[in-house]
């Protein structure tokens, strides 16, 4: 029988029911050693079946042989004709120290299990800039997350080690993690590496000699696929410039609608680039004065062809209405956000405000907001932090602010915290969606951030009100991103010596003085004295997440 025929077994009866098609018998019988070992390792678990019950025994070898098949496609067997656990070489040496203790260990798998998620790619960032890697033991988890969430691939992949290539090479669902040695020369990693380390190697070469990783990217284009073409052509963002631009133009005419979506967004942040003259030359067109000398937009009623090769589609999608706000949108998202400021003399604020008076509004803002993705106009940080609960405005902080210098980016912050505008919950929060995945406040930040919690929450009464999704996303903020000098005194609001604690549970006046509340008074009363970390759940991420980073800092001497 095989490993195929198996599979089907097992999920006939299941659909079925065990106790009408059992499992075949061949598999509770003693182990065959002539089998492949992946059918002696069913039979063995299913030779042993307990229970007198006819019907329960068939639903416990049911059970049995899928746990078993589970765990065996995990390791990396995968059924199908002629499939069999087979002998395999070795993984290669370890280049990278593992991290060790137990403590230490615990902490990392209980973050891999339970979250926060938001703390996996800071915990990953750490082992690969202390130059470790994940201990054996929690690289299936670790995996497994990297297959469900593309975005943690980027600090995963570099400390999975030797163990943990060679681990998502046997498994089709970690393939995206498979790859050559990391000690492998640069040739060999451009011909047999995961897509991941030849784009990690073309960033390096695009680092040291842009032209080199040029040229070998435009020698092997006929050899890529287009999954491979599309993130390898956005390599070129690195150092980006006109020197660029033939091989850019070329890709215009990609048979891969990404890859020339990708070469489209990439010349519009090149003013002076051919296709940035095109774009903007037919937006200049579009504006007009009036009588009282006030831009005006006009879209034309009819599309160019032309217009397609530059990356505007003349046909807009279903949910799309109004073909010529459409063609707008994409002509300002292609547009290099200087046309707009130099042509029209306006800051962006006062961008954002003359669209307000035109009928094209949102084509306008739509196209500017997808600009910016690209072009990371550090000019627009202003206008982006008034447009509260814009989804789409606070992603794009993150990395506008990330071109800001670390004195720029701090004084920021410590504005926004200083400012009077909202509560304390609010303002964290507000710093911290402009916070890229990986990063943390420096230590005389967090000691003024530290300040402003104390108060709020340091003493007898709580200022504020803390019992709220939004407050406890703001102190899990603070646990990810107080500098580690910093984290013992954070713990202290909830860690507090007995002595504080009992002072701090003494009664308020109004139930001191025997002032009658009403049901409703107290519930408020309760209500108002609680803080995030009275939710279970949120003590034990709090904890979680203060542990791990002191631990990661003393062990990596950061």
């Amino acid at each position: 029988m095989s490993n195929a025929q198996i599979w089907a077994a097992l999920q006939q009866s299941a659909m079925v029911g065990a106790e009408r098609l059992p499992v075949p018998s061949r598999l509770a019988q003693a182990a065959d050693r002539t089998l492949p070992a992946s059918q002696q390792a069913l039979q063995a678990v299913l030779a042993a079946s307990a229970g007198t019950d006819a019907g329960q025994a068939a639903a416990r070898q049911l059970l049995r042989a899928s746990g078993v098949a589970a765990v065996l496609e995990r390791a990396g067997w995968s059924p199908g004709p002629g499939l069999a656990l087979q002998p395999l070489a070795p993984a290669a040496a370890e280049t990278r120290p593992a991290l060790h203790g137990a403590r230490l260990l615990q902490l990392m798998g209980e973050v891999l299990r339970e979250g926060p998620q938001e703390l996996l790619a800071p915990m990953f960032a750490a082992l690969d800039e202390g130059g470790r890697r994940l201990p054996h033991g929690l690289l299936v988890q670790a995996l497994e997350l990297g297959r469900q969430s593309a975005a943690l691939r980027h600090w995963l992949t570099p400390v999975l080690g030797e163990r943990g290539r060679w681990l998502a090479a046997l498994n089709p669902q970690w393939s995206y993690a498979s790859g050559v040695q990391e000690t492998a020369d640069p040739e060999q990693i451009w011909q047999e590496g995961s897509i991941d380390q030849r784009v990690a190697l073309l960033h390096g070469e695009r680092t040291a000699d842009p032209a080199k990783a040029r040229a070998r990217l435009e020698a092997s284009l006929k050899e890529l696929s287009a999954k491979e073409r599309a993130p390898m052509v956005m390599v070129l963002e690195s150092g980006l410039s006109l020197d660029d631009e033939p091989l850019l133009e070329k890709l215009l005419g990609d048979r891969s609608k990404e890859v020339r979506e990708n070469a489209a967004r990439l010349l519009s942040r090149l003013p002076q680039s051919a296709h940035s003259q095109r774009i903007t030359g037919w937006l200049q067109a579009m504006l007009s004065r009036d009588a009282r000398g006030e831009w005006q937009i006009e879209p034309p009623e009819e599309g160019c062809k032309d217009w397609e090769r530059d990356g505007i589609a003349l046909q807009p999608p279903p949910y799309i209405k109004g073909v010529r706000a459409w063609w707008l949108q994409q002509m300002v998202e292609l547009a290099p956000l200087d046309f707009w400021t130099g042509t029209l003399a306006m800051a962006p604020e006062q961008l954002w405000e003359w669209s307000r008076r035109s009928d094209w509004k949102t084509a306008l803002r739509q196209g500017w907001l997808a600009a910016l993705r690209d072009q990371h106009d550090v000019r627009w940080i202003a206008l982006l932090q008034t447009l509260e609960r814009d989804a789409r405005a606070e992603s794009l902080l993150p990395a506008l602010l990330d071109r800001l210098g670390q004195e720029q980016r701090e004084a920021h912050w410590l504005a926004q915290l200083q400012q009077a505008r909202g509560t304390l919950i609010d303002r964290i929060n507000a710093i911290e969606s402009g916070m890229p995945p990986v990063g943390e406040f420096s230590q005389a930040l967090s000691e003024r951030l530290m300040e402003e919690l104390d108060k709020a929450l340091g003493g007898k009464q709580v200022t504020g009100s803390w019992h709220s999704w939004q407050a406890d996303q703001a102190l899990l903020a603070c646990a990810r991103r107080l500098h580690a000098g910093v984290l013992p005194r954070f713990a202290l609001l909830w860690r507090k010596p007995a002595a504080s604690a009992a002072a701090d549970a003494e009664p308020d006046a109004a139930t001191a003085s025997g002032i009658a509340l009403t049901p409703e008074q107290q519930a408020r009363l309760e209500r108002a004295r609680l803080r995030p970390w009275d939710d279970e759940r949120v003590l034990a991420q709090l904890n979680r997440c203060v542990d791990l980073r002191m631990a990661l800092h003393a062990a990596l001497g950061a």
